[in-house]
C-alpha cells in the first residue's frame, strides 16, 4: 500500500490504510492473530459510504439470514458465517448490490481432516495483505436496542492449494476457499454503481501462485485456550503423519 500511496498521492485506498495501519487514526482497529466466526468477533472492515468515501468500520463477524418459503410459509434462520458467491444474489439480495465490504486479512486458517483428525493450516501470501470480499448490514439488539453492524464473508470453489488442506467431508458446499480480491479489485467491488455482471466476473479462485499454508498448533483444544490471540497460534508445527500427504 506505501508503494501504491508514492506512485499515487491521490490514491484513497492507499491513504485510508496509511491512515488506519500507520499514522493511526480515531478508529480502534481490531486484529486478531485467530478469528472464529462462530464466536462473531468484531473485526475492522473496509465499506463504501452512500456519498462513495470510503472509511474503515468495526463490526461483528455473523449475518443473521432469515428466508421464507413462499408455497410452504416455512420460515429458516440462521447466522452466516461465510456465504456462497453463486448463490449471493438471492441470499443477501436485500444487501450485495450496496452493502458489500472488504476484509482485510494477513492470512486465515483452513482445517485438514485425516484419520478422524483435524489440523489447522495457515494459508497466507508472505509479506502481502489479502482482502477478503463480504456483504454487510445493521441489526437492532433484541435485548439491547443496540444497533450492530455484522457481516457475513463470500467463499468460492478453491484454488489447488487450498483445496488440498479444506476438504471436510461434513462441508455442505465442498471443498471451499475465501472470496479473495487484488488489490487493483478493491475499488470495484467496493463501487455501489456497479452491475451484477461486473461483480460476478470477480467471484472467481484467488492463485495459488506465491500463496504457501503450513501446519500450526491444534488451537482449538482446550489446552491451547489460553493462546487462542498470541503469535503461538502461527507457528509452524509437523505432524509426522502428515509428511507423506504433501
Amino acid at each position: 500500500m506505501l508503494q501504491r500511496l508514492q506512485q499515487d498521492p491521490e490514491d484513497e485506498i492507499a491513504h485510508l490504510f496509511y491512515r488506519v495501519f500507520v499514522a493511526g487514526n480515531e478508529l480502534e482497529f481490531k486484529d486478531h492473530y485467530v478469528a472464529i466466526g462462530h464466536w462473531n468477533p468484531e473485526i475492522s472492515a473496509l465499506i463504501c459510504n452512500a456519498d462513495h468515501s470510503l472509511e474503515f468500520k468495526n463490526m461483528r463477524w455473523g449475518f443473521p439470514w432469515k428466508y421464507t418459503q413462499p408455497k410452504t410459509g416455512k420460515t429458516t434462520e440462521r447466522v452466516l458465517i461465510n456465504s456462497t458467491s453463486e448463490k449471493v444474489f438471492f441470499i443477501h439480495r436485500d444487501v450485495i448490490y450496496k452493502k458489500r465490504c472488504i476484509i482485510p486479512l494477513d492470512g486465515y486458517y483452513e482445517f485438514f481432516h485425516y484419520n478422524g483428525e483435524v489440523y489447522p493450516h495457515f494459508l497466507h501470501v508472505p509479506d502481502a495483505i489479502l482482502f477478503a470480499a463480504g456483504v454487510w448490514d445493521e441489526f437492532a439488539d433484541t435485548s439491547t436496542g443496540e444497533i450492530i453492524s455484522r457481516f457475513s464473508i463470500l467463499t468460492t470453489p478453491p484454488n489447488n492449494l487450498a483445496g488440498r488442506i479444506h476438504n471436510n467431508p461434513g462441508s455442505p458446499n465442498g471443498s471451499r476457499m475465501l472470496l479473495l480480491l487484488s488489490e487493483e479489485d478493491i475499488e470495484t467491488y467496493l463501487d455501489p454503481n456497479n452491475s451484477r455482471e461486473k461483480l460476478k466476473d470477480l467471484f472467481v479462485p484467488y492463485s495459488d501462485e506465491g500463496m504457501e499454508a503450513y501446519p500450526v498448533p491444534r488451537f482449538l483444544r482446550k489446552d491451547f485456550s489460553g493462546y487462542l490471540n498470541t503469535p503461538k497460534v502461527r507457528e509452524k508445527i509437523e505432524y509426522p503423519e502428515l509428511a507423506l500427504l504433501f
